[in-house]
């Protein structure tokens, strides 16, 4: 497979446990197999909302479940990254509000893009829960890359895909 001249760019990941984060991180394994050198930042995000009046212990059971599930996702996806040609610099998982970390993170890192997966809310749950992946598509600089769920990409000859460049065209039957 022949490779355009492209400089190793920054890539921020941002998943979750949903539809959402799979299509995302399997976007960019795609283009990490045709050719795209990136070092990636995955962050895995958690939106918990944990009542009040919930005790101290169930509080900590309810967050240690969580960052155990979340490692295993994150583990699973750094290795396919890994594979695919990725650099994985750095890993964070987020327990809250994951627009703010997503901001700090652009700030430090001035990424080429920012690659995330997200579904369509109804007005309802956007007024209740809000939509943290919507305001950082507003509230960034830096180019975001949206990956819908349902998605299914068709098998590639990755020997037949020129470069990235036509990756991104669609340009590999």
């Amino acid at each position: 497979m022949k490779t355009c001249e492209i400089e190793r760019c920054r890539i921020i990941l941002v998943i979750d446990d949903t539809e959402c984060g799979r299509v995302a991180a399997e976007r960019l394994v795609f283009f990490g197999k045709a050719g795209l050198k990136a070092d990636v930042y995955l962050v895995f995000g958690v939106d918990v909302e944990i009542s009040p009046i919930t005790s101290y212990e169930k509080e900590m059971k309810i967050y240690t479940k969580l960052r155990l599930k979340a490692s295993n996702y994150v583990e699973f996806y750094k290795e396919r990254l890994e594979e695919a040609g990725f650099e994985v610099k750095k890993v964070k998982i987020v327990l809250g509000n994951i627009l703010e970390e997503v901001l700090k993170l652009e700030k430090v890192l001035n990424p080429d893009v920012i690659v995330f997966g997200m579904e369509k809310k109804g007005f309802l749950k956007r007024l209740i829960h809000g939509d943290p992946y919507r305001e950082i598509i507003f509230e960034t600089r830096s180019p975001v890359m949206v990956c819908k769920p349902g998605y299914e990409r068709k098998e590639v000859d990755y020997e037949k895909v020129k470069c990235f460049r036509c990756a991104l065209a669609g340009d590999y039957q």
